[in-house]
């Protein structure tokens, strides 16, 4: 979640985040309650407060009203259309599958075996008006 204090203008203020996932698939639905536990009833991030809203992939439609979304496992072959979302709003989407982030349908992916790896798709940023600072791009592969 610190990823979001690296966004640029620096938000503040209360932050709705989209979790995206798929309620039929069980890998899709423990990543989302991981994610909610982490943030819990709110997570203070810099000057901003995080607050989660799960959004089943099938009602999604537009992700207006958030400025995040996790994209869960199991979303393969709904990642174009989260990505179009995204871009539309210009929403922040961070994903543990690293595929989301390589084929440049998610922005932002973080991997924690063997270690923590924050890795930031260039283009997907540009697409989605995602910029971050200078100093948290030194200590992420970008690509």
């Amino acid at each position: 979640m610190r990823v979001v204090s690296f966004v640029q203008p620096s938000p503040t203020g209360l932050i709705t985040v989209a979790i995206v996932y798929d309620p039929g698939d069980a890998a899709s639905e423990a990543e989302a309650a991981s994610i909610e536990r982490a943030i819990g009833s709110g997570l203070s991030v810099g000057r901003s407060v995080v607050r989660a809203h799960r959004v089943p992939v099938s009602t999604m439609g537009s992700l207006s009203g958030y400025r995040v979304a996790f994209v869960t496992a199991g979303l393969r072959t709904e990642q174009g259309s989260i990505a179009i979302a995204a871009n539309r709003a210009s929403v922040l989407t961070i994903s543990s599958d690293r595929a989301c982030v390589q084929t440049g349908r998610c922005v932002v992916g973080v991997t924690a075996s063997p270690k923590v790896q924050i890795t930031v798709n260039r283009a997907a940023a540009r697409a989605a008006n995602i910029r971050f600072g200078s100093a948290f791009l030194m200590l992420v592969k970008e690509i």
